[in-house]
Formats: C-alpha cells, sequence, structure tokens
C-alpha cells in the first residue's frame, strides 16, 4: 500500500475566518429574509440537511463557519486575455477572497505553470503564498526536498507523481495540483516546453491532511472512439485507498494517451482524499468539464465522473464524496449523470445561464449548510464562486 504520506496532525489553518462575522446559526445574506433551503435535494440513500441563501452573497458576509469546514470553488481564469486575472494583481484578488470566505479547502480551474502568458508563474500556488505564508518556501528560491509522492518526506517537501499529480506540502497545508496537458502535448498557450502546463489544484489547510492524491484525463471524445478510459474495475482499484507506484504508472500512461489523443481541449478531474481532525476521511474530486458547445462530449465526462465518484464513495474506507469546479453546463444536465450516483446539488442554481457553471455536489448523508454563491468580483471571470460548509 502506497498512501501519499502519514502526516503528522498540524496546527490550525492560516486562513482564518473573519472575527466580525455572525454566528454561524444566522446564514442569509443582507438580501435575503432569512434561511432558505435554495436548493432541492435529489434522491439520494441517505438524505442530509442543507440549507443556504436565497440570493448571491458577498464573501464578507458569509458566517463563520464554526466547527464546519468551509469549502470554495473558484476559477482563475487564466484562460481569458483581458481582466487582468493572470498578472500578480490578479492573483491578489483571488487570495483576499479566500481570505474573506475562510476557506479551509479551495479547489482551483484554469491552473497555469510556468506558461508564459502568466508570467511563468505557478498561479495557483501564488494565490495560496499569499494567504498562507508557509508557502513562501517554495518560490524563495531555497531548495526544498523533492520525492516521489508515494515515498515518506520531511514536513515540507515538493512531491511528484508519475500521473501529473504534484503535492506542495508544509506542515500548515497542502497543495495538490493535477495536470489536465503540458506544452508538448498541445501548443497555443505560448509555451510548448513539458513544463508548461494547464489544469486544476485544490487546497488543504490544516489541521486538515491529504492522505492520497491522483489525477484523471476524462473522455476526450463523446464517442467510444480514441485510447480508453479506466474502466470500473481499475477505478475501484484506485478508489481502495492502495494506489500502488505500479497503479500510478499506469494511470500516468493513460492519462498521456488520452491527451495526446483529444482532438480538443483535454480535461480532467483531481481525486484528493482528505482526512479531518475527527479523523473522518473524505474525496474531494476537482473537475473542469468541456466547454458549453460540446454537450455530448460533457455527457460522456459526467458520466465517467459519477463512475468515479462510486468508486471513491465505495473505498475502502467508505468516504464522503464531494464534486466541485466549473462544470460549464446546467445543474439539470450535471444532474442527470451525478444523481443517478447518490450525489445532491447543494451549490448551483437551476436556471441554463453561465453563472451556474460553478457547482458543488455531495454525497447522500453528507450535511452542509451556508450553501451559497459567492460574488467573485474581480477575482474571476465568472460571475461567482462556489461556497459551502462541511458537517
Amino acid at each position: 500500500m502506497s498512501h501519499v504520506s502519514s502526516l503528522r496532525r498540524r496546527p490550525p489553518s492560516a486562513v482564518q475566518p473573519v472575527s466580525q462575522r455572525p454566528a454561524v446559526a444566522a446564514p442569509p445574506s443582507s438580501r435575503s429574509t432569512g434561511p432558505v433551503d435554495t436548493f432541492t435535494p435529489s434522491a439520494s440513500p441517505a438524505p442530509a440537511p442543507r440549507s443556504g441563501y436565497s440570493e448571491p452573497v458577498a464573501a464578507k458576509d458569509l458566517p463563520d463557519p464554526g466547527t464546519g469546514t468551509g469549502i470554495l470553488t473558484l476559477n482563475l481564469a487564466n484562460g481569458q486575455e483581458r481582466g487582468g486575472y493572470r498578472t500578480p494583481e490578479g492573483r491578489e484578488r483571488q487570495a483576499k477572497l479566500i481570505r474573506e470566505t475562510g476557506a479551509t479547502l479551495v479547489a482551483f480551474q484554469e491552473v497555469d505553470t510556468n506558461v508564459d502568458r502568466s508570467g511563468n508563474a505557478n498561479t495557483s500556488l501564488d494565490v495560496v503564498r499569499r494567504f498562507n505564508p508557509a508557502f513562501d518556501r517554495f518560490t524563495s528560491g531555497e531548495p526544498v526536498p523533492t520525492v516521489p509522492i508515494g515515498a515518506d518526506a520531511p514536513d515540507t517537501a515538493l512531491r511528484k507523481g508519475s500521473d501529473g499529480t504534484t503535492l506542495y506540502q508544509t506542515p500548515q497545508g497542502t497543495l495538490v495540483t493535477g495536470e489536465s496537458f503540458s506544452g508538448d502535448d498541445r501548443g497555443g498557450l505560448g509555451d510548448s516546453g513539458a513544463d508548461a502546463t494547464y489544469g486544476n489544484a485544490f487546497y488543504v489547510g490544516a489541521p486538515h491532511k491529504v492522505v492520497e492524491a491522483y489525477t484523471l484525463a476524462l473522455p476526450p471524445t463523446p464517442g467510444g472512439d480514441g485510447p480508453p478510459v479506466a474502466t470500473a474495475e481499475e477505478l475501484a482499484a484506485l478508489g481502495d485507498g492502495k494506489l500502488t507506484d505500479a497503479e500510478r504508472d499506469a494511470l500516468g500512461q493513460r492519462n498521456e494517451a488520452l491527451r495526446k489523443g483529444s482532438p480538443l481541449e483535454p480535461r480532467s478531474a483531481l481525486v484528493t482524499r482528505v482526512v479531518g481532525p475527527d479523523g473522518r476521511e473524505r474525496s474531494v474530486i476537482t473537475t473542469h468539464l468541456s466547454k458549453n458547445g460540446d454537450k455530448e462530449l460533457r455527457a460522456r465526462q459526467l458520466a465517467y465522473l459519477a463512475q468515479v465518484a462510486q468508486a471513491e464513495s465505495k473505498g475502502p474506507p467508505a468516504r464522503e464524496v464531494v464534486v466541485l469546479g466549473d462544470f460549464n453546463s446546467s445543474t439539470k444536465e450535471v444532474g442527470a449523470a451525478l444523481e443517478g450516483a447518490g450525489l445532491n446539488r447543494v451549490v448551483g442554481g437551476k436556471k441554463e445561464t453561465g453563472a451556474n457553471y460553478d457547482q458543488i455536489w455531495v454525497s447522500g448523508g453528507t450535511a452542509t449548510d451556508t450553501n451559497a454563491q459567492v460574488e467573485a468580483g474581480r477575482a474571476s471571470d465568472h460571475k461567482y464562486a462556489g461556497y459551502t460548509v462541511l458537517r
């Protein structure tokens, strides 16, 4: 068995909630008349309570999550030429939004690393270090131990996997990045080097810790043609908590074949298993699906995501599952696939507009509150960032 690490318990998260926030028992925004269950739970084996906002809310108006765990999904908009999102100033705005929400867990999409258009920065790392100074170690020029993802490592280390997953590990938190494609897979980013990558990322603040992480390339074509994705049996093997070096190497080879075989922009899902201070293990799946014109392809990607979620839920150990990110699709379309896997929508409105592309879905039995579409402002080209508190 090769887990990512056996980490020590960490000190409290560097992202501290704003002390002036109201108590968690008072979740409505200033525009709302009171707590409203905005989202109709879909069928699940064990429905759990959830409540949220009837209207969008500013990050500064969110209540303190208390003993819960705030989780946010934010598109970094590095694919957008206008708006200054690719600049240090843009990344400071993104860090400010995260600080204001007080989120302990943060999913990122459109993550550039070593790409010319973003100043050759590791964009998710640059955002994270602005609200958690422990990550300055990775940008200071000071040597950091680099080890295979499954090997033992010191508290601060860079851990790399053959599947395209990288961990920036510190005692105060871990940033996980997952490659969708690199410069030698596709041109068009202004950088053709293998070190130039684009994809997803997931930040985990202490005292939560990462116990496993891997990246899955999503289906590249709407039909069954092209390189094959993982079978249900292979996904079950990945989900059982025993990701071996051989399994990761095979996954990396499959991912590379799927990237090379994609006629469109390759897409991926980043799976991160997180253990909280209470010892409970959750699997969080961060994704960014094909754009809104590719409906048939997106349907296949969603069906595959549903399989991944089911495998992660079964384990062993059995886990709560969160699927979140930029779905480039309505909640109706996403629900057609994910509800069948026992997932419930907690963030994302019903209208078929781009404002509802940033969604959060959770497995049956997962209790949430403060479900919110947080006004992104100039932190993203998306209108909202999705947010909820896991209980």
